[in-house]
């Protein structure tokens, strides 16, 4: 597929972020055809790239992480106070629509790109400010602390209360959507034709905090609106339906959620068919109506307990039953990545073909282009200085001066 066809086919977005959540940002918009590039360090700074499980990636600075939202982009390695560097960089923000940041609030204007007067020099532009708590605070963040901060911790307590973090970072890829819907809102504003003009760019501001709360809202809602607070179900279902939560089978863990009389009574059929204790059922049925969640959940593990994960999902299926086997998160990515982007990674010892996470969403019409491999750290330095208008002495200046980087082999 041609990157022509997509749906941001055209636009360029600088994306001078680092981590999880801008660098995510940046990557949902190439993956719909924008083109992307990345602002590093001269020196290396990006956690990201170093980390990782594969000694042979980390070395090329291409940890796993940092390989599933690098594809497609450029990566400019520069050091932003040199003032060679200023000029390269003021000349292709201007060239762009797109500028995403996710520095301490106030660091961009301090090196000299104050994103208000960035917008008044190029009124094409939309900034997009990626924060912890918000622009006005300069605390640190990061996913475990938003998590905590949010209430997302407590939400998600354990049998006994005790908070516990969402075992991903999952605040970092929210916000990074976040950020990328906020940008499509403001390029839709930018480019409709309503009577103004239609090179109008604006300061976006999102973070951390706003996103974990937006996404948080159902555990909220009773407190803000009612006054009033469920109390926490454990592992049930959020809906506190007693027949639901996770049971121990034969070879794994079974998830089930019965929400609505129908499915309940798919389940007890399902029961039924296998055999199940009558006076088994019916305590568990006595159980359910009555909502106690612990009695009914105990019953139902041990009318689960015999049989396997596989024989359970496709009996709870037929019966009309919400219920799957608790995977793990490669099981689940494999049903899926063969029909994601695939890309070629560069290894000394030959091309490794991976496949990279997919927008989320399909469509009738084209996505996402094929996409370049993830890149190291510099490896379009020397290009996108020279398209920045910078002679080739500077360039060569710079690179051996430390106030740029590339690849040393």
């Amino acid at each position: 597929m041609t990157s022509t066809s997509t749906p941001l086919a055209g636009l360029r977005i600088i994306d001078w972020t680092h981590v999880l959540a801008g660098p995510f940002a940046g990557y949902q918009l190439g993956l719909l055809g924008a083109e992307v590039i990345r602002i590093e360090r001269a020196d290396g700074d990006d956690m990201i790239r170093a980390k990782g499980l594969d000694a042979e990636l980390t070395t090329l600075g291409l940890g796993e992480t940092f390989v599933t939202q690098g594809a497609g982009k450029r990566s400019l390695a520069i050091d932003a106070r040199d003032p060679r560097a200023k000029e390269a960089l003021s000349e292709l923000i201007g060239s762009a629509d797109v500028l995403l940041e996710n520095f301490r609030p106030g660091k961009l204007a301090a090196l000299g790109f104050d994103p208000q007067q960035l917008i008044a020099r190029h009124p094409q532009l939309v900034v997009c400010s990626i924060t912890g708590f918000g622009p006005a605070s300069d605390r640190r963040a990061y996913d475990h602390v938003i998590q905590a901060a949010s209430g997302l911790m407590a939400a998600n307590a354990d049998r006994d209360g005790k908070p516990q973090r969402v075992g991903f970072p999952l605040v970092d890829y929210a916000v990074g959507q976040q950020a990328a819907l906020a940008v499509m809102s403001a390029l839709y504003r930018r480019d409709r034709p309503n009577g103004e003009a239609r090179t109008r760019g604006e300061w976006l501001q999102v973070s951390m905090m706003g996103a974990a709360l937006t996404l948080m809202a159902p555990t909220y809602a009773g407190p803000l609106v009612s006054g009033m607070e469920m109390p926490r179900s454990a592992s049930t279902a959020f809906s506190g339906s007693p027949l639901s939560g996770t049971f121990e089978v034969a070879d794994g863990q079974l998830a089930i959620v019965c929400n609505a009389a129908d499915q309940a009574k798919g389940l007890l059929n399902a029961l039924r068919e296998t055999g199940t204790d009558a006076s088994l059922l019916s305590s568990l049925n006595e159980a359910a109506e009555q909502r106690d969640v612990p009695r009914a959940q105990a019953l139902l593990g041990q009318a689960l307990g015999g049989r396997s994960t596989a024989e359970w999902d496709a009996l709870l299926t037929r019966h009309g039953v919400p219920a799957t086997p608790v995977m793990r998160p490669a099981q689940a990515a494999a049903q899926v990545a063969r029909d994601w982007p695939h890309v070629e990674l560069p290894l000394p010892n030959g091309a490794r073909r991976v496949p990279v996470p997919g927008i989320g969403f399909t469509s009738s019409e084209p996505l996402t282009p094929s996409l370049r491999a993830p890149v190291r750290r510099g490896a379009d330095t020397r290009r996108l200085l020279a398209e920045a208008g910078l002679e080739a002495p500077t360039i060569a200046a710079m690179l051996a001066d430390g106030t740029a980087s590339e690849p040393s082999d």
